[in-house]
């Protein structure tokens, strides 16, 4: 937990007036599912090397007052926190030289690394929960599951399509070899019964469109994946 810790340390410095993180301490004890989002990150966090752990510590301090979208606070903070995933991704597949690479005003991707002596690139988007499901979250309305979670929205296709694009695009800002790692909060996040189905219905979609060397992670937990990539890049 020390990075998790040192994190929560210096929002505290940074931001004395913010509650967010108030009772961090008793999270284990009094909210155990929490707990287990926390590890995950703490875990990620802990692959990266110092140079990378400062760099997205300080992006992630910058953007921790971003909530642009209603009933999602910290979403700018966590959306940063999540490239942490991908650079251990990037890591564990062997690949070498990653590294962040620091904001730019141009939309340049997110970590760069080495393929075979190539200078490669590599964008993270997040695709949290839909706007319908934190208003029946804030509501606590009650609904039948089947009627609601049983399949992907066109909405949420949408948003996978999009995200896919714009990595690209700024990819391709710094090069055209590279690889999107997308980091995907259905809106059945907590039980994901019908996570076969949108696997099945995600894989079809990528090929349909034409989607390469992309790799999807389901949820922060766990190690539910879809792997769409070549081991050319």
């Amino acid at each position: 937990m020390r990075r998790i810790r040192e994190l929560v340390g210096d929002i505290r410095t940074h931001y004395p007036e913010d509650g967010f993180f108030s009772f961090f301490e008793n999270t284990r004890r009094d909210y155990p599912r929490l707990w287990k989002t926390v590890l995950a990150y703490d875990r990620a966090l802990m692959a990266l090397d110092d140079t990378s752990w400062q760099i997205l510590k300080n992006k992630a301090l910058q953007h921790y007052l971003d909530h642009p979208r209603p009933g999602q606070k910290k979403q700018g903070f966590f959306n940063q926190l999540n490239e942490a995933f991908a650079y251990r991704y990037l890591i564990n597949q062997g690949f070498t030289d990653v590294r962040f690479i620091e904001e730019e005003k141009n939309k340049s991707p997110d970590i760069r690394f080495m393929v075979h002596n190539t200078q490669a690139y590599c964008e993270v988007k997040t695709l949290g929960i839909s706007d319908k499901e934190i208003d029946r979250r804030n509501r606590m309305t009650v609904f039948d599951p089947m009627e609601v979670y049983v399949k992907l929205s066109d909405g949420f296709l949408n948003k996978f399509s999009d995200a896919i694009d714009s990595a690209w695009r700024q990819i391709n800002t710094k090069g055209a070899k590279g690889l999107v790692y997308i980091l995907v909060l259905f809106d059945d996040s907590i039980r994901l019964d019908f996570y076969n189905d949108y696997r099945k219905h995600l894989i079809c979609f990528c090929r349909i469109h034409g989607f390469e060397n992309l790799f999807i992670k389901i949820g922060l937990e766990g190690n539910k994946r879809i792997d769409i990539t070549h081991r050319s890049i």
